[in-house]
Parts: structure tokens; C-alpha cells; sequence
């Protein structure tokens, strides 16, 4: 179409603009041009739906539209000014056919008056509702007003708060009927193409900007974007935001009394990226936040709760409690629980660095596998098939008798073995696998103490929760009202509900086990004798200059920090897909690198080095020293009471003296064992081998039975008999 260009006595000028049609609104029969033409504003937003608001003027104007619109298939409601109510809107909320109901789609028809004084304030949109609050930024309003005024009025009135708003002036001639307006335009020429402006944020105010043009037939000539303004987010509206300190997420310096941290600097980037401004509002109680019996909630989530803030700004752990009263965003770090404690002094467990390497358990499993195998090895030997020739063996010394077989199996795990060896197959090879243990356990041993000598390592006295309900040494506390205290009070789990009871005992006679304030219980934990559960983040910071203090890892939950808002907020997916991004740019991790001391004091602590071995670090093996002479002292007074208890009963007649024994001196009697007088037997051939030809030959010379000395010894004390 040819823009044409006409004189008009209504319009001081008649735009004549230049461009291409950019929409063509759909040809409807007897309807209005004034209707024509917003019908064809809504087709291009593609509405699905619209309110259509009027005053008493442009009644007729609103039902044509609304018929217009009912026959092209888009529904539309109709409501007088004075019908338009906060109850009424979040009527709408839930009867909004279409499938985004957290936007609004407005057509206002009226003169100019009654629009300004509508549109300052068309329904209460304050902080208490959630839904017609937001309806600030989501709502779309198309205003058509019928005046010969100026439109500057509005761009003065600051007041009016929506953000959207395009409004298409009329000459006051077109609410007139049909055959008025026909005569009008026949004899005046009226214009035929009007303006379409919208009302945009500036730093004073609001002002108008001409963003297109309507004809009276429907075509739009489109400059700009009709709502630009939904671009820009919030548009450098207030908010309203509550945080508490918890480094290094926030972080607050008491001199400036600003807030600094991770979090703080989250909120930063979320500013500038949707376009708003924050007020920090923290709570006046210093909580977080923990729900009663009838659901209503302290500290920061009680005023999100009361709608006194807009925001939760700070390490907010998400918890399904907490998701009855507030909505979360996507969360922006995932956390872990831990438990700290004060170190235990090393000095205390140092004496028994010699068991160190070997947990208690593999102790018990070597003590228990020595005199059991040596049992083994002791029915191998005694009831062997492979001795049953050999006379009188049973009198003899060896390893068919337990304390012969211990003491050989408890030499071979000090790599020193025996006096006997065994010489049935059986026996043999029972021997090499338990040298082969005892080899390994050697090895494993002597490499582990060499590095439990050089680096200290300090042993916890728990390190989980059952572990800390379990002893009694220590007492235990977390921050209250934070999200710890409402898992351990609603928990079905035995040792959280272990771990709640003894927090109510302890803080009945000391409150500050349930303090807010996590320092509190820093300082409580250097003091010793107490643990402290909380964010293993938390923890590591404070841990970085402070060597006394350590962290057992818990399994209490895995803990997502999240930005709070208000409960059915539809603002949730817009600060949601700006955390990812946020996520994904890597922001996060740069400000923990920015924010992360570089090199604490115990960071330096913690460089392995060579260290000097002290007194106190192989103390043990004195002790055993001693142990161990008292042990024979005990061993030799029992022998002298043995050998005077013989004596006595000797000359009292009660016990007599066998005269011939065998048996073995230092040196196994070898040639019990094989009778043969031949020079060139096997046997005599693989001694002469192993032990010479001499040996062998002389052995066929010697007396095979020994005569016992007039001393009764102690290995013959078995042939006594009364």
C-alpha cells in the first residue's frame, strides 16, 4: 500500500510513514476501523487471549471488539474499570485458558483521563501477592485512548508502573456512530494512518517512543519491538534481599558493615543481568530459618514467608520442608556435611606407633592365625603316617609338640624360624605357604612404619555420625535454625534421631550448642571435647589457618545452594536460566579462586619432609623390652618352683626317675630315623651331599642311644611316673 498523505482537522499532522507492511490484520465485515486496527495489533502479538477493559465512553467500541475477536478464534473477556479488582485478577490467574498463565494480556479502551488514573493503579500489585506483583513485568497492556489531548501527561506521570504499555491515539471523532464518522472523513479528509507508541523506562521516568504505525485497514508498519522493555528485566526495580554471614559465601566486613563473598557476587552478576537493584534486608532475629508446628517460619525464610523481602541471597541449602513456603532456584553449588572436631593430642597415642601400621583387626588375624596354623602343623606331624616307624618319637622334641610348633610358626613371622624343621610333605609345605605370609606381612609391615614414622597422621576418635552418638567423650552441636536442625528434627533415621536427642540434652544446659552463629562453635570445638556439624566448605576455610582442628567426613546429606524465592514465584525459570549460564561461563569457580585464601599456614604445614625420629616415636619397643624380661623373669621363677617341687617329691617317694630316655640335644638326632648299614644307601648318599662324607660314614660307628645325666631334664619330665 501507498502511504498517502492528507490534511486532517482533527490531528494537528498526519503522519505519512515509510517502510514495509509488516502485518495485515484479517478483513472482518462491519466492524469499526478503530477495532480494525486494534485486531490487527493483537494478531501480529499473536494474543490467544485478552481482557478487554472500558470506560463509559467506549463501551460500544469494547463489545464490537470483543465479537470481532470471538469470530477469529481468540478469546476475550470484558470488564468495566471499576470491575477490574485484585480478587478479580487472581480469578483470571487460574481461569487463563492459555497455557503461559503467568502472563496477562490487556486491551484498555478509554479517553484519556480515566486511562491515567487507571493505569497508576488498576488492582493492588504490592509485595504481598506473589502473582499480581509480577504481573508488573509479565502483563501486556494495548491502551487505545480516544482523546485530543497531549500524551505527555503520561510520560510525566511516573507513577504508573507496568512495563509494557503501547498505546494508539484516536481522535475523539471515532467514538462516534458509523454514518458520523463516514461524513467526518468525507468532508474533512480525516488521516488515515495513526501512530503506535510505547512507554519506556528512562532514568527520570517514563517516556514515549514511536515504535510503529496502524492503518484503519489493518496494515502495520512495525519501527520497533511494541513491549522493547521486556528486554531489559526488571527494568532497575528495587529489590528487597536477605543474607546472613557464612564464608566465603558472604562474607561480612564489621568495619563497612558490606557484604562481600560468592554469593554476594552471584547476586552481582544477577543484577546486572536482569537489570535490577537490591536492598539488603538481613533478619532482625540473625536466623535462617526453621519452621514451627503450624508451618509458620523464623529468620530469613519468615520474612520471605511474610513477603517483607523479595529474595534469599545466601548458601540456602534446599530441603523439601522448606519447599512448603518458598520456591528455589536451579542451585548454584553443591555442598557436602562434615564433622569438626579438635585434633587429639598425637602425644596421647604416639607410644603405640609399633601397631600403627596394622589396623586392629589384621592384629587380631595374625594372633588368632598363629596358634591355630601351629595346631595344624602340629596334627601334620604328630599323626603323619610318614614317622609311624620312628620308636619312641613321642619322647623326642619337635614339631609334633605345640610349643616346639609355636614358637617355630612365631620365629618364622620375626624371619627367623626354628630348631625343628618338618620333614613329611605335609608339613613341608604348610611351612612354605606360612612363610610366604609371614614374608608378605614382613614386607608390609616394615613399608608402612617406615612412612607412619615419617609422617604423622592423626587418628580420630570418630568419623561418622554413629561413631560421635556412639562415644561419650564428646558433645555435639550444629547452627540452628538452619537446615541441619530441621533434618535431624524431622529424620526417621535412628542415628539422626540419636544425634537430635543429644543436642536438645546438651543445650539445655549450654544454649549456645544450637547458636546461629557459626564462630560460636568454632570457638567451642578449639576448646576441645566437641563437634561441630556444618558445611565441609565452611570448614575447610576455617581449617586453612588453623592446624588444631580436623574433619570427619559424615553422611548426613549432600547439601544444593540455592537462591530463595517466594513460594509460587513465576520469576523461578527466569533467575533459574541465568544461574546456569552463570554456571556454565565458569563465574563460580573464578570467584572462588578470588575469594579462597592462597596458602593457609597448615597448607605449608602439610609438605611432606624427613623428621627426626624421637623418644616418643618407638617408645613401644622399649616397652616390649621390658615386657619381655619381665615374661622370662616369670618363665625362670616358674622352672625353679617346677625343679623344687620335682626334688621334693623325688625324696618324699611320690615320684620316680626313669632311667634310659631318648632324646634330642640342640641338633636333630637324624640318624633315628634311617637304621640302614649300607655305605651306599640313598639316604647315606644325599647326607654325605648335604652334610659331608664323614659325618656319614661315623654315624655307623656311634651308639644311637644317649645315657641321661644324673640331672632329671626338663624334656624327660614326661617319662616321671609315680
Amino acid at each position: 500500500m501507498t502511504a498517502r498523505t492528507m490534511s486532517c482537522p482533527v490531528l494537528n499532522n498526519c503522519p505519512n510513514p515509510t517502510g514495509n507492511i509488516a502485518h495485515l490484520g484479517p478483513a472482518i465485515n462491519n466492524i469499526s476501523s478503530t477495532v480494525q486496527t486494534l485486531i490487527s495489533v493483537i494478531t501480529y502479538l499473536k494474543w490467544s487471549s485478552v481482557c478487554v477493559v472500558f470506560d463509559n465512553a467506549t463501551e460500544h467500541e469494547a463489545v464490537d471488539l470483543q465479537n470481532s475477536l470471538s469470530t477469529i478464534g481468540i478469546f476475550a473477556v470484558l470488564y468495566r474499570m471499576e470491575e477490574v479488582t485484585s480478587s478479580q485478577i487472581d480469578a483470571l490467574s487460574q481461569n487463563e485458558p492459555n497455557r503461559d498463565p503467568d502472563r496477562l494480556n490487556f486491551t484498555v479502551l478509554c479517553r484519556l483521563s480515566s486511562c491515567q488514573s487507571f493505569l497508576e493503579k488498576p488492582f493492588d500489585f504490592g509485595r504481598k501477592n506473589v502473582w499480581r506483583n509480577s504481573l508488573l513485568y509479565f502483563s501486556s497492556w494495548l491502551v487505545g485512548i480516544f482523546d485530543t489531548g497531549n500524551l505527555t501527561i503520561l510520560e510525566n506521570n511516573s507513577s504508573c508502573a507496568f512495563d509494557n504499555i503501547a498505546i494508539i491515539k484516536y481522535p475523539t471523532i471515532m467514538l462516534k456512530s458509523q454514518q458520523q464518522r463516514q461524513a467526518v472523513k468525507a468532508a474533512a479528509h480525516d488521516c488515515e494512518w495513526f501512530p503506535i507508541q510505547t512507554l519506556m523506562w528512562h532514568k527520570t521516568g517514563r517516556g514515549l517512543l514511536q515504535i510503529g504505525f496502524v492503518h484503519l485497514n489493518g496494515s502495520l508498519i512495525k519501527i520497533k519491538d511494541i513491549f522493547p522493555n521486556v528486554r531489559f528485566g526488571y527494568n532497575q526495580r528495587k529489590i528487597l534481599v536477605s543474607t546472613l554471614p557464612w564464608p566465603p559465601f558472604v562474607i561480612l566486613d564489621n568495619k563497612t558493615k558490606q557484604y562481600s563473598g560468592i554469593t554476594i557476587e552471584l547476586l552481582k552478576e544477577l543484577s546486572n543481568s536482569l537489570n535490577f537493584t537490591y536492598e539488603i534486608k538481613p533478619p532482625p532475629d540473625g536466623k535462617w530459618g526453621v519452621g514451627s508446628d503450624n508451618n509458620t517460619w523464623n529468620g530469613m525464610i519468615g520474612q520471605l514467608q511474610r513477603r517483607e523481602i523479595d529474595m534469599i541471597a545466601a548458601p540456602l541449602g534446599i530441603q523439601s520442608h522448606r519447599e512448603t513456603v518458598m520456591d528455589f532456584t536451579h542451585p548454584y553449588y553443591y555442598e557436602f556435611s562434615a564433622i569438626l572436631m579438635k585434633k587429639p593430642n598425637p602425644n596421647d597415642t604416639r607410644w603405640a606407633t609399633l601397631l600403627d601400621p596394622f589396623s586392629p583387626k589384621v592384629l587380631m588375624y595374625i594372633g588368632i592365625s598363629l596358634p591355630v596354623v601351629s595346631l595344624f602343623l602340629v596334627a601334620f606331624e604328630k599323626y603323619n603316617p610318614f614317622y609311624g616307624y620312628v620308636q619312641n618319637r613321642m619322647k623326642t622334641r619337635g614339631l609334633h609338640h605345640f610349643s616346639d610348633s609355636f614358637w617355630y610358626m612365631y620365629g618364622a613371622l620375626l624371619t627367623q624360624g626354628g630348631e625343628h624343621i618338618a620333614r613329611s610333605s605335609a608339613g613341608r609345605t604348610l611351612l612354605s605357604f606360612w612363610w610366604i605370609f609371614c614374608i608378605i606381612m614382613v614386607a608390609t609391615y616394615s613399608g608402612n612404619f617406615v612412612a607412619f614414622l615419617t609422617v604423622s597422621k592423626t587418628k580420630l576418635p570418630f568419623t561418622n555420625l554413629e561413631g560421635l552418638v556412639a562415644q561419650s567423650s564428646y558433645k555435639w552441636g550444629t547452627a540452628g535454625a538452619t537446615i541441619y536442625e530441621t533434618i535431624f528434627k524431622n529424620s526417621e533415621l535412628e542415628e539422626r534421631k540419636e544425634l537430635w536427642r543429644g543436642i536438645i540434652t546438651f543445650n539445655a544446659t549450654d544454649p549456645s550448642i544450637l547458636s546461629s552463629d557459626p564462630e560460636v562453635h568454632i570457638t567451642k570445638v578449639l576448646k576441645g571435647e566437641y563437634a561441630y556439624v556444618a558445611d565441609k566448605t565452611f570448614m575447610d576455610l576455617v581449617m586453612t589457618n588453623n592446624c588444631d582442628l580436623a574433619i570427619a567426613t559424615s553422611d548426613i546429606l549432600p547439601v544444593q545452594y540455592a537462591i530463595g524465592l517466594p513460594n509460587n514465584s513465576p520469576f523461578v525459570q527466569m533467575f533459574s536460566d541465568e544461574i546456569i549460564a552463570i554456571l556454565e561461563s565458569g563465574l563460580i569457580q573464578i570467584w572462588m579462586m578470588q575469594i579462597w585464601p592462597r596458602n593457609g599456614v597448615c597448607q605449608k604445614m602439610s609438605v611432606t619432609e624427613a623428621k627426626t625420629i624421637e623418644l616418643v616415636d618407638i617408645q613401644i619397643a622399649f616397652y616390649l623390652i621390658g615386657l619381655g624380661v619381665s615374661l622370662a623373669c616369670l618363665s625362670l621363677s616358674y622352672e625353679f618352683i617346677r625343679n623344687k617341687c620335682c626334688k621334693w617329691l623325688r625324696r618324699s617317694g611320690r615320684m620316680q626317675r626313669r632311667i634310659p630316655v631318648q632324646y634330642m640335644g640342640t641338633r636333630p638326632n637324624i640318624e633315628d630315623f634311617f637304621s640302614s648299614n649300607s655305605n651306599d644307601s640313598p639316604m647315606n648318599r644325599a647326607i654325605s651331599q648335604q652334610i659331608g662324607n664323614s659325618w656319614a660314614h661315623n654315624r655307623q660307628t656311634e651308639s644311637n642311644v644317649a645315657t641321661v645325666s644324673p640331672r632329671i631334664d626338663v624334656y624327660a619330665l614326661d617319662g616321671l611316673v609315680e
